[in-house]
């Protein structure tokens, strides 16, 4: 035997759990959101669990359209699975959300709602664009929602910017949404459009 060996790569956990969620969150977004507390709280659900993958897809006008995480859950996975579907709606998942164990059947789960509020990008007055910040329409929008819903992800497009928004009260987050245009001229011809699966 030779003094030195050769290390062996980390074996790479396999993934026994796929989450689809239907939320429009940018790949970034989805670690912070979703990926993130779900690896802390594995800690306490199953411990040596972890996110090992994950996907999203986009569309070339509307952005995010939902995403996918692949987990490796150590231990019943059966049994941690209530569970991880308790994380992942505590976090914000939106109604129209499903996972599968091993390509089992699909399990659906979800609690919130998702809105759209779809900012005019290039036909809004130069000035409109120059005078105005699209954060101070976002700080207004989050401060009237907060405890009701959240700001998960947005994306801006060549034409447009969308912001995405998920809480438990449909009614209540269409309503603060299409109230944009009377609180900032950004949202001037904005459009509000409901997520769903």
């Amino acid at each position: 035997m030779g003094i030195f060996r050769r290390k062996k790569p980390p074996v790479e956990p396999e993934a026994n759990v796929f989450v689809h969620l239907n939320a429009r969150v940018r790949p970034l977004d989805r670690g912070s959101v979703y990926e993130d507390p779900l690896d802390e709280a594995f800690a306490r659900i199953a411990p040596g669990s972890q996110v090992v993958g994950g996907g999203t897809e986009f569309h070339p006008e509307k952005g995010p359209l939902s995403c996918d995480s692949d987990l490796a859950v150590v231990g019943d996975t059966e049994d941690a699975v209530p569970q991880v579907i308790e994380a992942l709606e505590s976090f914000g998942a939106p109604v129209g959300s499903w996972l599968t164990i091993k390509d089992g059947p699909k399990v659906p789960f979800g609690i919130t709602h998702g809105f759209a509020l779809t900012l005019d990008g290039t036909s809004l007055p130069d000035e409109v664009y120059a005078e105005n910040d699209v954060n101070d329409l976002v700080n207004d929008l989050v401060a009237e929602l907060e405890g009701h819903a959240t700001l998960q992800s947005w994306w801006a497009g060549p034409q447009n910017t969308s912001l995405y928004f998920y809480g438990v009260d449909p009614d209540r987050l269409r309503s603060v949404l299409e109230s944009a245009a009377s609180r900032s001229p950004l949202a001037q011809g904005s459009r509000v459009e409901m997520i769903t699966d």
